[in-house]
């Protein structure tokens, strides 16, 4: 990156050399929140294999089963896990349909926050684009190219924002596999 190019685009283009000052920002604070959110998501990652099979094995044993399910209620895996664990246990005495249902409502309202805020992050990126566009129309692509404005960057950051949206599925699917083992265990899952 080429920080004496971009000073010397900020000062010869005028009002436009104030505005990509402003694109400067905004994708710094796109980057925050992205790696914040990824560290969000990591948070809510647990040892699934284990996870499950424990889950599994509690239920399924009949010699022992009791002190693996007293040692599952307090063991901690992520937040969310936790959460749909202690809520199985509160709820044991009601019909499994209905566990099931409320499970999965939990899930899924565990989960919203993170997709929210990755849609409010989306629609910064398009905010930012738009903008850049116009940037570019006015002063052109290559006096962009090797700044840190460059609309390059944007892209790195899509794809990582992507991938993140692949973190956030696969965290779904593994939660319905926790609820799958919470409410009918199987032993070849």
């Amino acid at each position: 990156m080429d920080l004496t190019r971009f000073l010397d685009v900020v000062r010869n283009s005028g009002w436009q050399g104030m505005a990509l000052w402003g694109v400067l920002l905004a994708q710094a604070l796109l980057w925050v929140g992205l790696v914040r959110l990824q560290l969000a998501v990591h948070r809510e990652e647990a040892p699934w294999e284990e996870c499950v099979g424990k889950i599994r094995s509690a239920f399924l044993r009949k010699l022992n089963g009791e002190d693996e399910i007293a040692e599952l209620k307090v063991h901690r895996y992520a937040p969310l896990v936790d959460r749909l664990i202690a809520l199985h246990f509160s709820e044991q005495k009601s019909e499994a349909f209905m566990r099931w249902l409320l499970l999965r409502w939990k899930a899924k309202e565990g989960l919203r926050p993170y997709w929210i805020r990755w849609g409010h992050l989306l629609i910064g990126f398009g905010m930012v684009v738009w903008f850049l566009q116009g940037l570019r129309l006015d002063i052109g692509t290559e006096v962009l190219k090797k700044t840190p404005c460059d609309p390059r960057l944007l892209w790195v950051w899509l794809g990582y924002a992507m991938w993140i949206a692949w973190k956030l599925v696969r965290l779904q699917g593994n939660l319905e596999r926790v609820q799958r083992s919470l409410i009918a265990p199987r032993q070849d899952e």
